[in-house]
């Protein structure tokens, strides 16, 4: 049997999260059994690697900003049914919000959307959008809480995978970069790793490590993504730079930008912290941290606690509480066997929920069963 042809569809093409779980599933995905294409912006990071990875790349275009994405919405589904006529798309599978807007418009009876929900559906637009699909992938239950419970029944909760390298990395050289001393123990070496964005927490970050007793150096790595569309993000860097010199700290706080290296980086801090202000799904660096064997502490925030057992896997603290987050760091900075017990199961645990096989497999068995189910549609069985 031929492999069902699937059309995948991003509406941005930089890089982030949700982009980074996209490609990974490309390179893992069954060739056998499904042939991708993707639908979306024609340069850009994103299609750059779906395009090394032998994947069709169409050009889909949006608009430059939020508004007029939106706008752009009816006339991308009819694009969207003509480039699946185009390639004999069986599925349309959304990757982004605005995408899904999109897919489900342009979906059919004999051309199912399957929505992979990198967010937690809370605002009614989204669970509005997300019910008309046909399908739905999700990282963490939390995703799924304010959805009808028949639109919960359609849902496969798949956890995001790791690549091997995030298992395997190791690195040197950090501390000596940054000007550390190397002896065990002497500093403290504190990351928050993603893209730059207000809702990532950097600020609370900035202000609990100021009250640090215990030495101390931080790094930064992620850069200004999505900033066209999110004037939030516009000029972040230079925010938290000025807010590091308010608070007498810059000389220890290192602002690294966009890096490839970043499993190598993760490899050798003593705590990845994940500090989030807005809701998350199922953060990617809380998943990478783990396979790496590091300690973890979060905001108890969405589907976090999903990831993180408080007091085994990783830490939880309140979200935009500095005080709180403050109290962990200290605890962990004088304890080191509890960061190496910490990060232990946390490893254990990615070992058991990360691998990119079984993220792999449950995608396929999502896309499987909606195309069952459009099949059942199709000759009038249920």
């Amino acid at each position: 049997m031929a492999p069902a042809p699937v059309l995948f569809c991003s509406h941005v093409a930089e890089w982030g999260g949700a982009e980074a779980v996209l490609i990974d599933l490309l390179g893992e995905l069954d060739r056998s059994r499904f042939a991708p294409h993707l639908a979306g912006p024609s340069t850009g990071p994103l299609p750059d690697r779906a395009r090394a990875l032998g994947v069709p790349v169409h050009d889909w275009p949006f608009g430059a900003n939020r508004l007029a994405k939106w706008l752009a919405i009816p006339k991308a589904a009819r694009r969207l049914r003509q480039l699946a006529g185009q390639v004999g798309a069986r599925v349309l599978y959304a990757n982004s919000a605005i995408a899904g807007y999109a897919a489900v418009r342009a979906q059919g009876p004999s051309l199912p959307c399957l929505w992979h929900l990198h967010l937690v559906a809370e605002a009614w637009l989204l669970r509005r959008g997300v019910a008309r699909a046909a399908g739905l992938v999700a990282p963490a239950r939390a995703c799924l809480t304010r959805l009808p419970a028949a639109v919960q029944a359609r849902a496969h909760v798949v956890p995001n995978g790791v690549p091997e390298r995030c298992f395997r990395a190791t690195g040197s050289g950090l501390r000596g970069e940054l000007g550390m001393r190397t002896d065990p123990g002497a500093e403290l070496l504190v990351g928050i790793l993603g893209r730059l964005d207000p809702q990532k927490g950097h600020e609370v970050l900035l202000r609990a490590l100021a009250t640090l007793r215990a030495p101390w150096r931080l790094v930064v790595v992620g850069g200004e993504a999505f900033a066209a569309g999110m004037p939030r993000v516009r000029g972040y860097a230079e925010q938290l730079r000025r807010l590091a010199a308010e608070l007498g700290i810059d000389a220890r706080v290192s602002l690294l930008g966009h890096r490839t290296d970043v499993p190598e980086l993760m490899a050798q801090l003593d705590v990845v912290v994940v500090p989030s202000v807005g809701t998350e799904a199922a953060p990617r660096a809380i998943a990478e941290a783990q396979a790496a064997g590091r300690a973890v502490v979060a905001s108890r925030i969405g589907g976090v606690p999903e990831l993180i057992a408080h007091g085994s896997t990783g830490w939880l603290v309140e979200p935009n509480q500095p005080a709180a987050l403050a109290t962990a760091l200290q605890q962990l900075a004088e304890q080191p066997e509890q960061r190496q017990r910490l990060g232990a199961a946390a490893r254990a645990f990615a070992e058991r929920h990360y691998r990119m096989a079984a993220f792999a497999a449950g995608v396929e068995a999502a896309l499987a069963a909606t195309l069952a189910s459009q099949a059942r549609g199709a000759d009038g069985t249920r």
